[in-house]
């Protein structure tokens, strides 16, 4: 019947929409007392665990900066490993790639929340006779069905950009991601809000 695949489609809609990440930005900040600021060179650091995925990022973003017009470099392909956490060992990246501006994103907190989801829809080809006693025997199974547990993810991210000659912070922002897939398109999609926000704040 039109009622069951009406209530089927909604609930799959529904089921698809909560599948797929989501990324905002929660805050933002620049210092406005640097007036026309330009980025000039961007040594850009991913700080993250796992090498593969830092490496993505950076080269996402690199791309990202070089197709905007402003020159970037990977940190990665100047010290094959994660920079020492070390002033020492920054400066040294830092002066070997001649770079005005350094560009570090790190994670800031990861939350897994687990929720029960009940179900008020069958979902199936089965149908119910038209009428009175076929629509209540249908709709009184679908409130007793059996619901579902399920999990959804909250990423924080810190992005800073800092002014080598003055090693202070120009521009901050903080992002938010629901259920992210770490691939090449998160990245990308990520950083498209970054890069929107530094185009608003006439950073790039």
């Amino acid at each position: 019947m039109k009622l069951n695949k009406t209530f089927s489609l909604v609930l799959f809609l529904g089921f698809i929409l909560s599948s797929c990440s989501s990324n905002k930005l929660l805050s933002s900040w620049n210092d406005t007392s640097l007036g026309q600021y330009s980025l000039g060179k961007v040594l850009v650091i991913g700080v993250a665990q796992n090498e593969t995925k830092r490496r993505i990022y950076e080269d996402t973003f690199v791309s990202s900066l070089t197709h905007a017009g402003t020159n970037a470099v990977a940190s990665y392909t100047v010290t094959k490993q994660s920079i020492e956490p070390s002033e020492k060992s920054l400066r040294e990246v830092v002066k070997k790639t001649g770079v005005q501006t350094v560009l570090i994103t790190h994670l800031v907190s990861k939350n897994e929340k687990d929720y029960y989801q009940p179900s008020n829809v069958i979902l199936g080809t089965n149908s119910y006779t038209p009428g009175l006693y076929g629509y209540y025997p249908f709709i009184y199974n679908s409130v007793y069905a059996s619901g579902s547990y399920n999990s959804t993810t909250k990423v924080l991210l810190e992005t800073s950009l800092h002014d080598v000659k003055t090693e202070k912070l120009v521009w901050n922002a903080r992002s938010e991601s629901i259920d992210p897939v770490m691939t090449k398109k998160y990245y990308q999609k990520l950083i498209d809000l970054f890069l929107n926000d530094l185009a608003k704040k006439n950073l790039l």
